[in-house]
């Protein structure tokens, strides 16, 4: 994904376990194998610090960094390209959880 090492200053990590980073990654997986990667919204109770952004994933691959999942997108809102903690939610959707740079 990238040589530069990536912060996790800003991730969310409470709550997350190796269930949640399996789980994570191969929705992610799914979903860029399927050749039409679905958009991924900031999780509901922070979306507002987003303002609502929603990325557009870049990367086939996701990294882990322990039990955080990171993924290279894009922000539809100002189009930068930005590493992005994601999680799958209990209904196998992706969610954006922060901004990493």
């Amino acid at each position: 994904m990238t040589d530069t090492p990536i912060s996790l200053d800003k991730a969310i990590t409470q709550g997350l376990s190796e269930v949640t980073r399996e789980r994570t990654l191969s929705t992610h997986a799914q979903q860029m194998g399927s050749g039409n990667p679905k958009i991924i919204n900031f999780r509901g109770d922070i979306a507002e610090n987003y303002q609502y952004d929603k990325i557009k994933p870049l990367s086939s691959k996701a990294q882990a960094m322990g039990n955080v999942v990171i993924i290279q997108g894009e922000s539809q809102k100002t189009g930068q390209t930005a590493h992005y903690q994601i999680l799958a939610n209990q209904w196998g959707l992706l969610e954006a959880l922060a901004r990493l740079d």
